[in-house]
């Protein structure tokens, strides 16, 4: 009995999967479509009616990775009177969904840390645009939080990427084996770093 053909989205999926891999395991500048197709088990016409190159497939997966970071992340809902352990309980909720996303996909973390591995210029730029990304919708959660009342007042923007950074480097040292990270750990680290770094202790 032979196996159905997969669907365009599941096809699309299967590359973006192998293409993850491959550069997780390469970087950028090393890996080729030669080797994407390769771990996809396609032919090279086949990789072509999805993507029309490297790049356009590395943009796609950061892309998936931007879109999945962002569906773990729930708005805070401020609670009327205020309730400081309420709010608490919503961000460990998104930090628990991150941390467990994170750590459950590792190729996708040494996606985004991918500079070790050697990007070249026009790589570099896409993922600089992605932390761009990523930081102004963080910048635009403070603002919406100093304006709540549960964030001190600060540069929205410089404070939001000095938390990605801390997040960054957290992710980054268990990403590469420097230090051994599980999910309660990632957990507590993150909610500290926005507790005593962002957050207001009561309304002012």
């Amino acid at each position: 009995m032979s196996t159905p053909p997969l669907s365009k989205a599941d096809r699309r999926g299967q590359i973006l999967d192998a293409a993850r891999k491959v550069f997780a395991e390469k970087g950028y500048y090393r890996a080729g479509v030669a080797d994407i197709i390769l771990e996809s088990g396609i032919a090279r016409g086949t990789f072509y009616l999805y993507f029309t190159s490297k790049r356009a497939v590395y943009d796609a997966v950061l892309d998936d990775i931007f879109t999945r970071i962002h569906q773990q992340i729930q708005a805070i809902e401020v609670p009327d009177p205020w309730d400081e352990d309420a709010v608490l309980a919503q961000l460990r909720g998104n930090a628990e969904r991150l941390a467990r996303m994170m750590l459950a996909d590792p190729r996708s973390v040494r996606v985004l840390f991918a500079e070790a591995a050697g990007l070249d210029e026009e790589a570099g730029v896409k993922l600089v645009d992605f932390y761009g990304r990523l930081g102004h919708w963080v910048g635009e959660s403070l603002e919406d939080g100093i304006r709540l009342g549960i964030v001190r007042p600060c540069n929205p923007q410089v404070a939001a990427h000095a938390l990605i950074g801390s997040l960054r480097g957290m992710l980054w040292a268990w990403a590469f084996g420097l230090v051994p990270l599980d999910e309660p750990t990632l957990v507590q680290e993150a909610l500290r770093l926005a507790r005593d770094g962002v957050l207001t202790t009561r309304r002012e």
